[in-house]
């Protein structure tokens, strides 16, 4: 095993999140790889840090070839996922990767599993892969709580009249007046009605879609959860070429269409996965303790996905403190919401200089149709200023560091990822 695991001391979540979001909730990431690549402009001295997730993103990130990569989340589960994915980078040819993780033959994970994989996973990875294997060998992609809501949205679409032959069809299209047409054609009609409002508005459902309590009530209370979802959906359709959009095209018809992957499944990338495999640490943990514990400036890139849109005010800015403590100079911090806007507190912006321009184009580009907003700030030279007044103020910064860790108990977690 040439990635290293860390393990942390870890709070008990709350009871819903413990009922909903345990064990593998997202088989896939679901943050567009190709505006976090423009963002960050990754370079051969910088060090990343990424919440795991399904690990898509991290792998992605690795693909650039990193110095460091550090991966956080409080879900074991999600954790385990990446785990089995760095074992085989590890030992397997590009095939028998994409075989198992693009779930092109993936019952053929039963024959490498004990003698490469396991091997190569930590010891609560393997507990987890023993009970858990069967996932992997039927399709990932099914299984897990956002496979599961991917087939129940299939479902529903076939319910409403909008087949798999129509859905299949519209992936392969290539220029955004056939998107429209078509959208116009054989799904507005059809989708946007009663039954789809009741479809978006059953909480547990979007339990299932990974979208956490706190997060629904930000986006219903602001925006409409029906109104927002009709938007995101019509944009992604119409306004975003679909050709290349696995994100949408896995959600609505099951698979990946041949060679458009994520970036990590490429086999272009393949080497430099295995040869960056040393730089990994994957650390089950909150993040804000994660970063209490590293050297001041010692980050150079976080990639925070949407933690924030889970947590209290008073959790959101101290879990900025933290990352302004760790960030080196110059840093960039990359963020989304559901929301339409979710700025960082006010006693924070002196510390961050916004790239609103960019964040906005980049947004403007996204294929999963799942956020709101998008925020690319770089870290001020004088940003740790901010931690070490706060830390006078309060006399408790890595207490208060902790207590941010124990709110990020979704998107970390195997709860949201």
């Amino acid at each position: 095993m040439r990635h290293k695991v860390i393990d942390l001391p870890m709070p008990r979540r709350p009871l819903l999140e413990r009922m909903v979001f345990h064990g593998i909730v997202f088989n896939m990431s679901w943050e567009d790889p190709e505006m976090d690549r423009q963002a960050f402009n990754l370079g051969s001295s910088d060090t990343v840090i990424s919440i795991s997730s399904a690990g898509c993103n991290p792998l992605n990130f690795l693909a650039q070839r990193p110095a460091r990569l550090i991966s956080v989340d409080s879900n074991p589960a999600q954790n385990a996922l990446l785990e089995l994915k760095l074992a085989g980078i590890e030992t397997l040819d590009h095939a028998t990767f994409c075989d198992i993780f693009a779930a092109r033959n993936p019952s053929v994970v039963t024959r490498v599993y004990a003698d490469k994989l396991r091997p190569n996973i930590s010891p609560r990875s393997q507990a987890y892969w023993d009970r858990n294997l069967w996932m992997i060998e039927r399709d990932l992609y099914r299984y897990g709580r956002m496979g599961l809501f991917c087939r129940i949205l299939r479902r529903f679409m076939n319910m409403m009249g909008i087949s798999a032959a129509i859905r299949e069809e519209f992936f392969e299209l290539r220029t955004l007046e056939e998107q429209k047409a078509h959208y116009e054609r054989h799904f507005a009609p059809k989708l946007w009605g009663p039954w789809t409002r009741r479809f978006v508005n059953f909480r547990p459902l979007m339990w299932l879609a990974g979208v956490h309590p706190r997060q629904f009530n930000l986006i219903d209370g602001r925006h409409d959860m029906y109104e927002y979802v009709r938007e995101r959906v019509e944009y992604a359709l119409t306004r975003v070429p679909v050709y290349d959009n696995y994100f949408l095209s896995l959600a609505g018809t099951g698979r990946f269409r041949g060679d458009r992957l994520p970036p990590y499944l490429m086999e272009r990338n393949f080497e430099a996965l295995r040869e960056g495999l040393h730089r990994v640490e994957v650390v089950n943990g909150w993040l804000g303790p994660y970063l209490d514990s590293q050297p001041a400036g010692s980050i150079s890139k976080f990639n925070l996905l949407d933690i924030f849109d889970w947590m209290t005010p008073a959790v959101f800015e101290q879990t900025l403190r933290s990352v302004l403590r760790a960030a080196r100079p110059g840093a960039t911090m990359i963020y989304r919401s559901g929301s339409y806007r979710l700025e960082p507190p006010a006693s924070i912006l002196p510390s961050l200089t916004p790239h609103s321009d960019l964040a906005k184009r980049l947004l403007a580009q996204d294929r999963s149709a799942t956020y709101g907003s998008f925020y690319v700030f770089t870290i001020r030279a004088d940003a740790d200023g901010v931690v070490r007044s706060a830390a006078a103020d309060s006399g408790a910064a890595l207490a208060q560091g902790a207590a941010a860790g124990a709110a990020l108990t979704g998107r970390e977690a195997v709860a949201a990822g």
